[in-house]
């Protein structure tokens, strides 16, 4: 994660002076020359330019138009008047840098559809069961997919927070009821602290699966970064409130509490080990009610023959408070998922990147009907403009 603080400086000064020209060696600066004016014109332009750097408007520019029209002042001073008025006396630039990254690519799922591994359904218990022969629609489908994405940020210095909006779009060739398109902007603030970094944000996001709104989710959450030279740490907790716009018994509220460790062997090579605790609690009469769980992941950076190669290894699992469906499947779910993750990535040219990753994932779950495993293999594009 790179963190963004405010210019130096230097930068501020620029910008309160709307890029005004730079005074020869030999001469002071105009403001500098302003504020040594004797005299009532010298008091009043040193007020005026103390009313501008406090960004007191309204009376910066009132006494800035006094002195153009009553005082006839030198060339020197009517510049920076003349430059302090197109800045509109803003200490900070109302925005500052933003970046636009594209990506494009394609690739192949294995299991698009998250089809489920078992082929029949057991219920009821004891004596007492009976085994149901699944639809064959619950199978896996595969597919190959196109996919696009595009994200843009902003820096507002003036009010120091960066703004975020970013678009998705995946197509999946034969298989467009899971078509996925996603939306999403987000806010974010950050601190400097004593040790570290404290980053703040909030973010609004939604999903669209075929072309049926499916989700809507709400997160606000704080990240603590401290960084050396031989590694970082790096805490997180998060709330995020999920919606599911055809599925409403599913809406719950997911509480995430994090840390993660790297360290860093040499210039080329790091590792990290990443815990996180979550407590998903539900809105309403979903099945098995609240859930409670960890997640662990290991994975490493490592440069080599210009590539950036990032291994990683996942396994969550996460235990429901009550039975499924008391009467027809009488166990709580206990849900243990394994990842592999592989990524490839170099740059192509200055602004471009190349990146390979596969993915594969088992699921296990008490329940069959969450039961499935998954490979994706893809290949993308990226653009930074």
């Amino acid at each position: 994660m790179v963190l963004r603080w405010l210019a130096p400086v230097a930068s501020l000064v620029y910008a309160l002076l709307g890029g005004a020209m730079l005074a020869r060696a030999d001469e002071p600066p105009a403001e500098e020359h302003a504020l040594s004016q004797p005299g009532v014109s010298g008091e009043i332009m040193d007020l005026a330019v103390e009313h501008c750097r406090h960004g007191d408007r309204s009376e910066a520019l009132a006494l800035f138009k006094s002195i153009r029209e009553q005082l006839d002042p030198p060339p020197a001073i009517l510049r920076l008047v003349q430059d302090m008025e197109a800045t509109g006396c803003s200490t900070r630039p109302i925005t500052g840098g933003s970046s636009l990254r594209l990506q494009v690519g394609g690739g192949y799922d294995s299991n698009v559809s998250q089809g489920i591994s078992a082929r029949t359904l057991v219920l009821g218990s004891g004596d007492n069961t009976i085994e149901l022969e699944l639809d064959p629609s619950y199978r896996p489908r595969a597919a190959a997919f196109t996919q696009a994405s595009v994200d843009y940020t902003l820096e507002v210095p003036r009010a120091g927070v960066n703004l975020q909006l970013a678009l998705g779009q995946r197509i999946n060739f034969g298989a467009s009821a899971f078509d996925l398109r996603t939306i999403s902007a987000a806010t974010s603030k950050e601190f400097a602290l004593p040790v570290g970094a404290l980053r703040a944000q909030v973010e609004l996001s939604n999903i669209w699966l075929g072309n049926v709104a499916y989700q809507h989710s709400e997160n606000a959450g704080m990240q603590w970064l401290d960084i050396s030279p031989t590694g970082a740490w790096l805490a997180t907790f998060q709330s995020t409130a999920v919606q599911y716009t055809t599925q409403p018994s599913q809406n719950a509220t997911i509480w995430d509490l994090g840390v993660l460790r790297e360290w860093r062997l040499d210039p080329a090579k790091s590792v990290h080990v990443r815990v996180n605790l979550q407590r998903d609690d539900a809105h309403s009469s979903r099945p098995g009610g609240d859930r409670s769980g960890y997640q662990i992941e290991v994975g490493a950076v490592m440069l080599t023959q210009g590539w950036r190669l990032r291994p990683q290894l996942g396994y969550s699992s996460w235990n429901s408070a009550d039975v499924f469906a008391s009467g027809l499947l009488d166990v709580p779910r206990r849900n243990r998922l394994r990842q592999v993750y592989l990524q490839a990535e170099r740059p192509i040219g200055d602004s471009m990147t190349l990146s390979l990753e596969w993915r594969a994932r088992w699921a296990h779950d008490t329940i069959a009907l969450y039961r499935y495993q998954e490979q994706v293999i893809s290949a993308t594009l990226g653009f930074r403009f």
